[in-house]
């Protein structure tokens, strides 16, 4: 197929291309698509994004996580934090990749809640590759705004 050192050399003058240390990138490169390592190292977190809706009644915390299911995921309040916790993703040995960026991997989101929230009737769901919690806000703390009389 391809051999890695046909690409590495070739180039004229390769400071002038894309900065002194694209050679040494290149070969990282070369070393991740050539070796089948995905590009994520596996010491970094996974990203998983979070989208946070405040309305009058309730807080709305959105995690995205394509490819998982809702058993994957445990939910927990305490001492005012919200943990999500997920497992990692099985390993299906019998499907051959030749690139995988998306590892898998266990990972843990925490968010500090404010007084507002009442944590007695959290609810969560779990469709479409995205888990919603629902946090109803305690309207009795809920600052209610106030008109400032300009002089």
């Amino acid at each position: 197929m391809f051999k890695r050192d046909n690409y590495s050399s070739g180039y004229s003058n390769p400071d002038k291309f894309c900065g002194k240390h694209f050679k040494d990138r290149f070969e990282k490169f070369q070393q991740h698509f050539f070796d089948g390592e995905p590009m994520q190292s596996a010491r970094r977190q996974q990203f998983f994004p979070v989208n946070i809706v405040e309305n009058k009644e309730f807080f709305e915390v959105q995690l995205f996580a394509a490819g998982r299911k809702k058993e994957q995921f445990q939910v927990s309040i305490q001492e005012g934090v919200l943990k999500i916790l997920c497992t990692a993703n099985r390993q299906d040995n019998s499907i051959d990749y030749i690139y995988k960026e998306e590892a898998g991997l266990a990972f843990e989101r925490e968010f500090q809640l404010n007084e507002q929230v009442l944590t007695d009737n959290v609810q969560a769901s779990f469709e479409d590759g995205v888990l919603t919690v629902i946090l109803p806000k305690d309207l009795e703390k809920v600052a209610r705004p106030q008109e400032v009389v300009i002089d």
